[in-house]
């Protein structure tokens, strides 16, 4: 009897199981505002180390894989919590890994869902998860390519081509030049031909006479 009993009592004295009792959201929830904090609650204390999590973990993801948050964590006796802000409507998972103040580690998720009224703006998102301290890369807005600049080089090409003409037209003036001295000749001969001619022919009618 007394044997059972110690052995009862060694039972009882027995550290408790470390487990989340509570989280906020709770898992399967409906969101429809900001709750601006997301928080685990354990049955008994975290474990806090001064500079460090202290092997704690939690992360906020959509369905998109996207980070959300800071990365930098609280933790207040039983409570680990993270500061952040919501994305656009849909599903959403809380990931988080404790460890207790006797060292027991506790890991899980909570799945819950957003539905913010329409028109609502929310957080970009992450590609990378978060470390505190550290600025996250945020997932690039899609953008249109911007138009090209207009750029000088087609009045520049057009004085060139202008100034291109201009030389060419000495060139083709000095062409033409041989052809008008030919045709002068020409007409110089064709002159002369007839004052030979009229001049015979007045030499002619003297002689006769």
């Amino acid at each position: 009897m007394h044997a059972a009993i110690a052995a009862l009592a060694a039972v009882l004295l027995l550290p408790a199981h470390a487990s989340v009792i509570d989280s906020t959201p709770a898992d399967g929830d409906t969101l429809t505002a900001q709750p601006g904090t997301f928080s685990v609650v354990m049955n008994e204390e975290i474990l806090a180390l001064e500079g460090a999590d202290g092997g704690n973990a939690m992360q906020l993801t959509d369905a998109e894989g996207r980070f959300y948050g800071d990365g930098c964590l609280a933790v207040d006796g039983d409570t680990l919590s993270l500061d952040a802000e919501l994305g656009e409507a849909g599903d959403y998972t809380l990931t988080y890994q404790i460890v207790s103040a006797d060292g027991h580690p506790v890991d899980g998720t909570v799945a819950f869902a957003f539905e913010p009224e329409a028109g609502a703006e929310g957080a970009p998102g992450a590609e990378t998860a978060p470390v505190c301290g550290e600025a996250a890369e945020e997932t690039p807005a899609a953008t249109e390519p911007a138009e090209p600049e207009a750029t000088s080089d087609a009045p520049a090409a057009t004085a060139s081509a202008d100034q291109g003409t201009g030389a060419e037209e000495p060139a083709e003036a000095e062409g033409q030049f041989p052809f008008v001295a030919i045709g002068i000749l020409a007409v110089l001969g064709v002159l002369a031909v007839i004052a030979y001619t009229i001049n015979r022919g007045s030499r002619t009618r003297r002689d006769r006479a």
